[in-house]
This record gives C-alpha cells, sequence and structure tokens, in this order.
C-alpha cells in the first residue's frame, strides 16, 4: 500500500521544517511539493519534483513507490491544501498529516502577541470579508493573496471609514528579504506586498456583537425609528446566521441595520434609505457603534435592489407604496429568501400578507403592544407605543 505524508513545511525557509517533517523527507522514496514552496524548499532535497495539484495527484495515484511526500505550505490544519489533496485521493493510499509552523504562528511570534482565541480570516481566493470581523474583535489576523493583498485589503478599510486602524504586515516571512511593517491601514494602503502577505488588524473601538442596540446608543433628531422592542423581536425572528447576506430597507436612521449587522457579524448588512437627513443619520450611527459591515446605499429601495446581491434575509422597515414590488424582487433574487415586515397600518398588514400569500410563503404574524415608564412627578406613568405587526416570511 502507497503512504502518503502531507508535509506543513511551514512559511517558507528551509530550517523552518521541524525535525519530525526532515526525518520524513529524508526516508520518502518520491517527494513532491508545489510552486511557491517548492520553489523556497528546492534547497533541502535535490529529489524534490514541482508540479500542481492535479499532476501531484495523478502520480500519486499511479505510483508504485512505498513512501510519498507532498510539501505544502504552513500547517496542514491552517487553512491548507492538505484536505483538498486527502479528500481527491482514489481509496488504497493511506495519508497521513505532518504539521508545521503556521503563518499565524510565526507572525505572531515576530510581533510578540499571543495568537490564543484569534481570529483569523482569508481573503485569498475569497471575497473581501474583512468589515465584520474587524468591527467586533479587538485584534483580527487575515491571510491576503491574488487581488486581495495586503495593500488592497487596506485600501478596502479606509473606503469603508476604517483607515485609522492600527495594521501589521508581514511578507517573505522566514525568507531572506522578510519584512515587516506596522502603521495605520491607510498607511500601508499606499504600500506594495508580496502577494501571499498576511496582516494584523488591531481595532480599539470594536463593538459588542452580544450586546443588544439600545435605543439610547443611537442619534436620531426627528427621523422615525424602530423602538427597540419591535427591533429586537424582528431582528431575532430572521434568525440571522453569521455570515448571512442582509437587507434593510427603508433603514432610517439604521436602528434594525445595526442590530442585524452583530447578528451577521461575517456578513455583510446593507442599509438602503432614499430620505438624505434620515441617510446622513444612518452614516453617523454605523461609526458611532462601529458596525462597519452596514453598507448605507442612498436610493430607492427598487432601484438599489437592481445592483445588489441577492438577501439571505431582509428586514422592511418602509416601502415607499412599493412593498409588493420590492417583495416580488427580493424572492426573484433568492426564492429562499426570509423576510420581516413591520407594519403600523392596517393597509401594509394586508398587503404584506397579499404578496406572501402570492408568493406561496408561510407566514405569521405577531402584533407587539408595548409601554414604558415615564417618571411624572413623584410616580412614574406606563405610556403605551403605537402597536406594530411583525410578519415574517418564507418559502
Amino acid at each position: 500500500m502507497t503512504r502518503l505524508f502531507i508535509i506543513g513545511a511551514g512559511p517558507g525557509a528551509a530550517d523552518s521544517l521541524t525535525i519530525k517533517a526532515g526525518e520524513i523527507i529524508a526516508g520518502c522514496d518520491e517527494l513532491f511539493a508545489f510552486k511557491r514552496i517548492g520553489g523556497q524548499l528546492s534547497a533541502p532535497d535535490r529529489r524534490l519534483t514541482i508540479a500542481s495539484c492535479r499532476e501531484v495527484l495523478e502520480k500519486v495515484a499511479s505510483s508504485s513507490s512505498r513512501t510519498i511526500g507532498l510539501l505544502v505550505s504552513g500547517d496542514t490544519g491552517f487553512f491548507s491544501i492538505a484536505k483538498k489533496v486527502k479528500d481527491s485521493l482514489p481509496a488504497g493510499i493511506e495519508v497521513e498529516f505532518i504539521p508545521g509552523i503556521s503563518s499565524l504562528q510565526y507572525f505572531c511570534s515576530k510581533l510578540k502577541l499571543s495568537h490564543e482565541g484569534l481570529p483569523v480570516v482569508s481573503v485569498h481566493g475569497r471575497a473581501m470579508n474583512v468589515l465584520g470581523p474587524v468591527s467586533y474583535n479587538q485584534k483580527l489576523f487575515v491571510l491576503t493573496g491574488g487581488e486581495n493583498n495586503a495593500a488592497a485589503v487596506c485600501s478596502y478599510l479606509k473606503k469603508n471609514g476604517l483607515g485609522r486602524l492600527k495594521a501589521s504586515a508581514g511578507e517573505l516571512l522566514s525568507m531572506p528579504g522578510e519584512r515587516i511593517v506596522t502603521g495605520t491601514a491607510e498607511e500601508l494602503a499606499a504600500l506594495t506586498f508580496n502577494d501571499c502577505a498576511v496582516l494584523l488588524l488591531e481595532n480599539d473601538s470594536f463593538a459588542d456583537r452580544h450586546g443588544p442596540v439600545r435605543d439610547s446608543d443611537l442619534l436620531r433628531d426627528k427621523t422615525p425609528m424602530t423602538k427597540e422592542e419591535v427591533r429586537w423581536i424582528s431582528v431575532n425572528s430572521l434568525r440571522i446566521a453569521p455570515s448571512d447576506l442582509v437587507l434593510d430597507i427603508g433603514a432610517g436612521s439604521g436602528s434594525v441595520s445595526l442590530e442585524m449587522g452583530r447578528k451577521a457579524w461575517q456578513g455583510t448588512v446593507y442599509a438602503i434609505e432614499k430620505k438624505e437627513e434620515a441617510f446622513r443619520l444612518l452614516c453617523e450611527n454605523r461609526k458611532k457603534l462601529g458596525g462597519f459591515n452596514v453598507l448605507p446605499v442612498f436610493g430607492e429601495a427598487k432601484k438599489a435592489l437592481k445592483e445588489l446581491p441577492a438577501a439571505d434575509k431582509a428586514f422592511i422597515g418602509g416601502s415607499g407604496g412599493d412593498l409588493r414590488e420590492i417583495v416580488l424582487q427580493l424572492a426573484g433574487a433568492n426564492p429562499n429568501v426570509k423576510i420581516v415586515i413591520n407594519a403600523v397600518t392596517l393597509e401594509t398588514l394586508t398587503g404584506a400578507l397579499a404578496v406572501f400569500k402570492e408568493l406561496d410563503f408561510r407566514t405569521s404574524v405577531t402584533q407587539l403592544n408595548s409601554a414604558r415608564a415615564v417618571r411624572l412627578g413623584a410616580h412614574d406613568l406606563l405610556t403605551a407605543n403605537n402597536p406594530v405587526s411583525i410578519i415574517y416570511g418564507e418559502k
């Protein structure tokens, strides 16, 4: 039986290989590596064959050797190609992982920081999904690459109001020419980095994603706001997952958007608002509460929806008379979208139920009647809020 050792080669330098990895390499009949790590580690073993992933899989599947080694960068359990290789091999090949030093371990040691509990995001070949994780964590480690290199990530942070974050970038880690730079995200955005640099972002003003948004936290002026009692029930009705893409239509001052942003802390909330004063407050509250994964969109909902990606969940607090058209657009983009509509009038309630019925959605309606105590002299008087119907619909 052929035995394949997938060996974590560390960040790049030959001397970052573990002793165990060196022993395995010395005992292999054949030794392969992918281009990036192979070009750096060709010196330790002249038998090393550099090949693509497809070529390696073909060679391993057809090989008569008893022991084969495959060098992969970093650690086999940390954003590694090791699992993909293992899952793509035919039956009859025994696979063993040999762990290595990850870029996370190496970089944090250089910065003299602990990496216990440090959240990690990879944007290498993936979406630029850093706004949520950096908004709700004090520190964030980012694996960059391709178009989403370190400078591009920092430029994206700057564009979205996070240019003053402390950022440390490391490139060519453990290799000749290793460079570690610390500054603000705005400063690093102006530099040039190697394709596979890593970043450590630090946000001392991070928001608490576990806590609710309170009415008293928000700037309001004269813009109507979904009150916290209604907001909490409405948002929880959507059962928002951390990585969801969420829409808030008729976002107003952003109270619901920011509440949903904490639930979708690894995802994105698009907050659509057409009134200038309300939109200004939305932008100010986003900055004040630190919910930078809430992206304000100015304009009419029907037009804005054509330019936005399909939503997993959507909240409609104001439709400007276009409720049916908006719901049909949401369902057309994603038939499995889950929608909550708030209604303070009977017309909105009946309209919501009608369009959900048209789409054959399963629906539920909750009417919330709440009151708050107001101090009058020596007494507290309960003052009623307007009743609100919360209508939920899903396929």
